[in-house]
């Protein structure tokens, strides 16, 4: 059996289709404008991309890639905040246990800072209202 011949009888050129000129095709729209939320206190505070966790815990030397794992785990800043201490020692030990990493002492208490610093800020505006 021919080798040659049989590729040249499966795949057939046809030079007139290869001289067709490229047609452009028409632009594509920009994507309409989205508006962004509203601005209320809390997400001004917490920020939205990891619900809330990198605003909460950005001046507390919380490393990013900590915050995604909590954010990961379903906690957002809100629930963090109605957290106990010994809850945020738990979530915290169950994180180094789940993903097999270690959390560095001061993220542990750069954790604990941010939330009990967000629950005080809490507190101080509903004694304003």
């Amino acid at each position: 059996m021919d080798p040659e011949g049989f590729t040249s009888g499966l795949f057939r050129w046809n030079p007139t289709r290869a001289m067709v000129e490229q047609q452009q095709p028409p632009p594509v729209p920009p994507p309409p404008h989205q508006q962004q939320p509203p601005a209320t206190p809390q997400t001004a505070a917490f920020g939205m991309r990891l619900g809330g966790l990198e605003g909460l815990f950005g001046p507390y030397g919380v490393r990013f890639y900590t915050a995604a794992k909590i954010a990961e785990l379903g906690f957002t800043a809100s629930t963090l905040v109605g957290m106990k201490d010994e809850e945020l020692e738990d979530m915290m030990n169950s994180l180094s246990h789940i993903f097999r990493w270690e959390l560095l002492v001061g993220e542990r208490y750069g954790v604990k800072a941010a939330v009990r610093a967000e629950r005080r800020r809490l507190q101080e505006e509903e004694e304003e209202e």
